[in-house]
């Protein structure tokens, strides 16, 4: 529509022409007394003229535009009459449709060309024509937004109050309308997103548009924006695919025209329970989840069981479906757990609900000093922390309204406190406020309706077990319309519609830097560039960076060093050196800052928070208002860039309340991964992004590293991902991840040996090559809770090396549903697999994966990473061993050596007459397995301040003697040598029991190690006895026997060939 067309200026002309006929006869109504003469003549005119007009010159299209308008008037297009006659009145009211109807062709091609003043015009004089299509079909708002005309998108919207999903008609031919036409049906926001004008897309939704109205050909705005990348991302990251079923394909309908065209219910959610006495959400295992989920799937003329009964359980467990709410042990609330389903109540059961927000951080909040279940209301009352709160009606609905279109989030100004901006993130079921000072948690019940009334009810907390009741659902909300059961003001509210879907939603997308806003209205950003090339007031250089001093001097020229040189002179020791530059920098100052990295993280954190402190008091002092940092720290000093960015990020929040800047921080662009770190400190919006953005930590040990990340464990690659059999939940998930040939060789494994310690299985669907499922219980007591970790770490890690591996992915064992002592389990974990890292000289890559509800156990297992003791790992090898370059672990020991002569020696005292040569005495240099022995004797020293290392020997046959040489004696070898005394691995201090074991070769060879066996404290055993007993470290008959439970426990020190 470039210009005015022929098509138009025809369609203009017959309307003027029926103008002028109009006006020249409309004079004279009133003066002649046959008036209604006049108007019968006047209509025949009127028709004449439009008959020879419309078939002479006018399109098939004008025609039917402009039958459109004369249908209001009882025009019969097929008779080409009007039905009725003329009136004063209706000849009045048609001269002024058809005086409109030009005014806004007019506007139609300046909105187009994007002409504002004359559709400005035209809105002031013709306000209740906004919305009316043009003879193509199209709306004004249609053709501003097609063509990017911002402004004028705007003022339609915002001044001339215009419907933002008013859509486009269908003026064609009638024997030849089609529903290919795409325009038709369409609204501004489908132009907007098939053009690609992200801002205009953002700007309608903004202010209402719905992104899933679909058009002549059942495509939405969604579908439109699906070949344009910037449009297609921002769908992505503003509507949620699913909870549960893996898919990130962009949703096409909302909620309510999903389940309006499927028959079958769709399961899309994550069942949970949090215990009332932790902040802490927890799953439900399949199978509570699959009984929670059919309890809910009900018919609405059906009454609902209120309360199940979880048989499955150790303990008594009810469930209630009114208060959603887990019941054990008499009932009384600390024993009891609240529960959720997150997860859309509209698409999983069809039911409608009642949104409840829980606050577990309020700057006023108080908490009671026991747990309650009371239900509150939204009263401006102190916060009571840790208790559930009714959103009130208007608040529902826009909750309500949100998951029916698929939001990830919504904004909503809560008056109860204070007013405050709350941002509720939809897919992990949290809020908070922009200052993270606000938080806590969300879920909805389900809304019931009474099976005596037919009447929806109002308050959960009210209704008792025994009512009969059964669930809003909205094939009862059907019913009830028709029953004129539900008032036609809250149709809305079940529709979940309106003009303005969005009204009363603060939704903010504009384009803008990642940054956190403070109460000083300033805000911290991270950017990617070029520090000297920063146009802020100053500057930062440390001084620990010589590249940068030198490049900064470089850059600021001879004047620059001239003054640096003669401040760093008079004072040296200055926390500050600043001096102004002479425009050849972009800052109006450079700061030189002396600074040092250190390894010890409590000193790190220290020197940054003082760097930062005195940087931004001085710029205070200097009256500048913007400061850009680098990434200090983060080169190569070996300092975690996760700790110096939440040290700089923290320590700049804390400044800005008295000295509120602007801050960046200036990160080279080949660093991306300190970039994330920044970024990640500093957030999108708050909590949102610490739920839905998977965290880590790491540092380096050695040549290993250890991570810490918050995220799922199924979605990790290594070359190994632990189980334990103590979580049903996590060996359940790992399975159904993994696929059917892991559960198959899982059973497999289980049925063969239901007893042992470690089950092997593919990685199936995950990216890993093994799955490990380690046997492993929580236990309350301290000390044997302690200890069972480290057994299970050192599972781990002798398995782990058997198979050749270099990366493990850990989940964060014992800190789930066992409610296990965190600190106790986090720290040993940490502690234990560092210290094999360093004893080990393993250059492995360890995660350790939180899931990302679960914050305070990453907390603490970041807190563990940094604060352990760095004391280095000092062991020697014994002298006797030999220098090797070709990493050989055996070594023939010379006869004429004393050490040959005292093995043999003891030997022979012990075999007797048993044995008649000795072929070979080999040393095992291993030195991997031996460090990792001294340092489990160096604990049991500390533990019981006394040495218990014996000589003893294990007879075995020559197939099992090169694995115990290269992997030490693993649990691989538990119970081969009998189970009498208890299922582990035997050692005997007579050589000659043990020579019962080695079984000759071939040649008539039989095979012994002497090995150093830590005994520990002992207790006689017996054959039922799978593990050490607690309290006891190995097992014996009372003589001479001892049976070792734990890989390091032993070290194959030689290997005696006899006959």
């Amino acid at each position: 529509m470039a210009s005015e067309n022929n098509d138009e200026q025809s369609l203009k002309q017959c309307i003027q022409l029926m103008v002028t006929v109009i006006s020249a006869n409309i004079s004279s109504f009133g003066k002649k007394a046959n008036e209604q003469q006049l108007l019968n003549d006047l209509q025949n005119t009127i028709e004449k003229t439009f008959i020879e007009k419309a078939n002479s010159s006018l399109s098939s299209q004008c025609r039917n535009y402009l039958s459109d308008i004369l249908n209001r008037y009882n025009y019969d297009a097929e008779d080409q009459v009007f039905s009725t006659n003329f009136t004063r009145e209706t000849v009045d009211r048609l001269l002024h449709d058809l005086q409109d109807i030009l005014a806004l062709i007019d506007a139609y091609q300046a909105a187009w060309n994007g002409n504002e003043s004359i559709v400005k015009d035209f809105i002031e004089k013709y306000p209740t024509l906004i919305d009316k299509p043009s003879f193509y079909g199209t709306t004004l708002l249609y053709s501003v937004a097609r063509n990017n005309h911002i402004n004028l998108v705007k003022y339609l919207v915002e001044i001339g109050k215009c419907s933002v999903n008013v859509q486009n008609e269908d003026y064609s031919e009638r024997s030849k309308k089609s529903s290919a036409n795409a325009a038709v049906g369409s609204t501004a926001l489908h132009a907007a997103c098939y053009q690609g004008h992200l801002q205009i897309v953002k700007y309608l939704i903004q202010h209402g548009a719905d992104y899933f109205i679909t058009n002549a050909i059942s495509e939405t705005p969604i579908d439109n924006g699906l070949t344009k990348p910037n449009i297609q991302k921002f769908f992505a990251d503003f509507l949620l695919s699913t909870y549960s079923r893996g898919s990130d394909i962009i949703p096409k309908r909302s909620i309510l025209e999903e389940i309006e065209r499927k028959q079958e219910y769709i399961i899309d959610c994550f069942w949970e329970y949090k215990p009332t006495t932790d902040n802490r959400w927890f799953t439900f295992s399949p199978d509570a989840s699959s009984r929670l989920q059919q309890s809910l799937i009900v018919d609405s003329d059906k009454i609902l069981i209120t309360e199940i009964d979880l048989k499955a359980s150790r303990d008594s467990q009810k469930i209630s479906i009114i208060q959603f709410l887990l019941k054990r042990k008499n009932d009384q609330p600390e024993n009891s757990a609240w529960v959720r389903c997150r997860g859309s109540s509209l698409l999983n059961f069809r039911c409608y609900s009642q949104w409840q927000i829980l606050f577990i951080k309020h700057p006023t909040g108080e908490i009671k000093p026991s747990p309650t279940i009371e239900i509150l209301d939204m009263k401006p009352t102190k916060i009571r922390l840790n208790s559930w709160y009714n959103m009130d009606k208007k608040k529902n609905f826009l909750l309500e309204r949100a998951m029916n279109y698929r939001r990830k989030y919504i904004t909503i100004n809560l008056d109860f406190i204070n007013n405050e901006q709350i941002t509720f993130d939809l897919e992990n079921f949290i809020f908070n406020n922009q200052q993270d000072t606000v938080g806590g948690f969300l879920r909805w019940v389900p809304k019931f309706v009474s099976c005596a009334t037919k009447l929806p009810l109002t308050n959960n907390s009210k209704l008792s077990a025994t009512t009969d009741i059964t669930l809003l659902t909205t094939s009862y909300v059907k019913q009830a319309k028709r029953d004129n059961l539900i008032p036609s003001d809250e149709i809305d509210q079940y529709s979940l519609k309106s003009d303005n879907i969005l009204n009363d939603d603060i939704l903010d997308l504009s384009d803008k830097p990642v940054m956190k806003e403070y109460g000083s209205n300033k805000f911290i950003n991270v950017i990617q560039g070029n520090l000297l090339e920063e146009k802020t007031d100053v500057i930062v250089i440390s001084s620990s960076s010589q590249y940068l001093f030198e490049s900064v001097m470089d850059v600021g020229g001879k004047s620059l060093r001239i003054a640096y040189n003669a401040r760093h002179k008079q004072n040296a020791h200055q926390p500050v050196i600043s001096i102004p530059t002479d425009g050849k920098i972009a800052s109006k100052a450079v700061y030189f800052v002396d600074w040092q990295p250190n390894d010890n993280p409590k000193l790190l954190c220290r020197s940054i928070q003082h760097l930062v402190s005195n940087v931004i008091e001085t710029a205070a002092s200097e009256n500048y208002k913007s400061i850009a940092f680098p990434a200090i720290g983060c080169g190569h000093y070996g300092c975690s860039a996760s700790l110096v960015a939440q040290t700089f990020v923290k320590q700049v929040e804390k400044e800005l309340i008295n000295h509120p800047m602007m801050i960046s921080f200036v990160i080279q662009k080949d660093r991306p991964e300190v970039y994330d770190e920044f970024l990640q400190q500093i957030g999108s919006d708050g909590q949102k992004l610490e739920a839905s953005t998977p965290k880590r930590m790491l540092i380096k040990v050695g040549e290993a590293t250890l991570e810490i990340i918050k995220g799922d464990i199924t979605k990790q690659k290594a070359h190994v991902i632990i189980g334990s059999s103590s979580s049903e939940n996590l060996r359940l998930a790992l399975i159904d991840a993994a696929g059917t040939q892991v559960e198959n060789a899982y059973n497999d494994a289980y049925r063969d040996n239901p007893n042992s310690i470690i089950i092997t299985t593919p990685g199936g669907n995950l990216e890993c090559q093994k799955i490990f499922f380690l046997k492993w219980e929580p236990n309350k007591n301290p000390d044997i809770l302690r200890q069972s970790i480290v057994d299970l770490i050192w599972n781990v890690i002798q398995n782990t090396i058997s198979h050749g591996f270099t990366s493990i992915a850990f989940p964060a064992i014992g800190c789930g549903e066992h409610s296990c002592a965190v600190d106790i389990v986090v720290k040993t974990m940490i502690r234990e697999m560092k210290q094999q890292m360093q004893s080990r000289r393993l250059a492995w890559h360890v995660k350790f994966i939180v899931q990302p509800n679960l914050r305070d156990v990453y907390d603490e297992f970041c807190k563990q990473l940094l604060s352990l003791n760095k004391e280095p790992i000092d062991f020697q090898v014994p002298t006797t061993w030999e220098r090797d370059d070709e990493n050989n672990i055996r070594f023939s020991v010379l006869p004429k050596t004393n050490e040959y002569k005292m093995i043999k020696h003891g030997f022979h005292q012990s075999m007797g007459n048993k044995y008649r040569e000795i072929i070979n005495i080999e040393r095992i240099q291993n030195e991997r397995w031996f460090m990792q022995y001294l340092a489990h004797s160096r604990d049991f020293y500390k533990r019981l301040n006394e040495n218990t290392e014996k000589q003893l020997y294990h007879g075995c046959p020559e197939s099992a003697t090169i694995a115990i040489m290269e992997d030490c004696f693993n649990r691989s070898f538990a119970g081969v040598n009998g189970t009498a005394y208890g299922v582990g691995v035997y050692f005997s201090s007579n050589a000659a029991y043990s020579h019962g074991f080695a079984k000759a070769n071939s040649k008539g060879e039989r095979f012994m190690f002497v090995a150093r066996v830590l005994i520990g404290k002992t207790i006689q055993g017996n054959s039922s006895m799978k593990t050490r007993p607690l309290g006891f470290d190995s097992t014996t008959d009372g003589n001479h026997i001892f049976v070792t439970y734990h890989d390091a426990q032993a070290y194959a020190e030689y290997l005696i060939t006899y006959k």
